[in-house]
């Protein structure tokens, strides 16, 4: 009775660990198959809690870029999340945005424009005349 119950045991680790594998190597080619199909500006979550915008795929390594341009390597398995957005994206978005408006205003006082001319002066005219 005691060798039934072991040999039992046996077959049900033996069958409990090969389906444990199985699910693992599904596991990882679902991540692999995703991160192959991420397109390059897309946010990325490492498991450490970093975010930054996929440039590139070289076999297990991920190129990230930070909001400041830097380029940083990660391996395949640090990465969490594709896709989503950045806890404060929108309010880098906004004070980008004021920063440009604050721009606008202090080259309006520095050519001599007055308020009225300064509301309508617009940094994209600029832009647009220089090309």
């Amino acid at each position: 009775m005691l060798l039934i119950m072991a040999a039992f045991l046996i077959v049900f680790m033996m069958w409990s660990s090969r389906s444990r594998r199985q699910q693992m190597q599904k596991m990882e080619q679902e991540k692999r198959d995703q991160l192959a199909a991420v397109t390059p500006g897309e946010w990325v979550r490492t498991r450490v809690g970093f975010w930054g915008r996929f440039v590139d795929l070289d076999g297990d390594i991920v190129v990230l870029e930070t909001s400041n341009g830097h380029e940083m390597y990660w391996e395949r398995e640090f990465i969490a999340e594709i896709g989503g957005q950045p806890p404060l994206a929108d309010a880098e978005q906004a004070v980008a945005d004021a920063d440009e408006v604050e721009t606008v205003e202090e080259d309006a006082s520095v050519l001599g424009l007055d308020q009225e001319d300064a509301q309508s002066f617009d940094v994209r005219d600029t832009d647009e005349q220089q090309k």
